[in-house]
């Protein structure tokens, strides 16, 4: 993190974290190289990588103080991450609170009703009624029919 954050302060890298490229000063000392996973399709991963020639070493200014800057550089990128990642954090629970405190306002009592109880009991008492009745209507047509064949 530290190299890449020298070299992007002395202009041989531009972009940010994750997404650097090369400059025109940096492609004298690099090549950056496709890498692939060998699948095409949806399974297709690939990435760049940045390879320098040793020679970059000597046209690097590796003063303590560009040292002391770019860690402190990278001090402050991390803090605001972690605020902004915080902030983020205390705003979603915020929403999320908001939400959940809507939900139950408008939520009805979810209490048993007891007229509604009684209505499927009913109904199971019906229903269990009715086809018993059919059993016993089904049970003495067959012995009726039984009972004309033998005579």
């Amino acid at each position: 993190m530290e190299v890449n954050q020298l070299l992007l302060s002395q202009e041989f890298l531009r972009g940010e974290p994750g997404a650097y490229g090369l400059t025109s000063k940096g492609e004298q000392f690099g090549s950056e190289r496709e890498h692939w996973n060998g699948y095409g399709g949806i399974a297709r991963r690939s990435f760049e990588t940045t390879h320098y020639d040793p020679a970059i070493v000597e046209a690097l200014d590796l003063a303590p103080e560009n040292l002391a800057k770019v860690r402190e550089t990278i001090t402050m990128r991390k803090q605001a991450q972690s605020a902004a990642s915080q902030l983020a954090r205390a705003e979603a629970e915020k929403t999320f609170k908001q939400l959940m405190a809507s939900k139950e306002a408008v939520a009805p009592d979810k209490g048993i009703d007891p007229v509604k109880v009684l209505m499927v009991v009913a109904g199971v008492v019906v229903v269990v009624g009715v086809s018993y009745g059919i059993y016993r209507g089904v049970a003495r047509i067959k012995r009726v029919k039984a009972e004309r064949a033998s005579e």
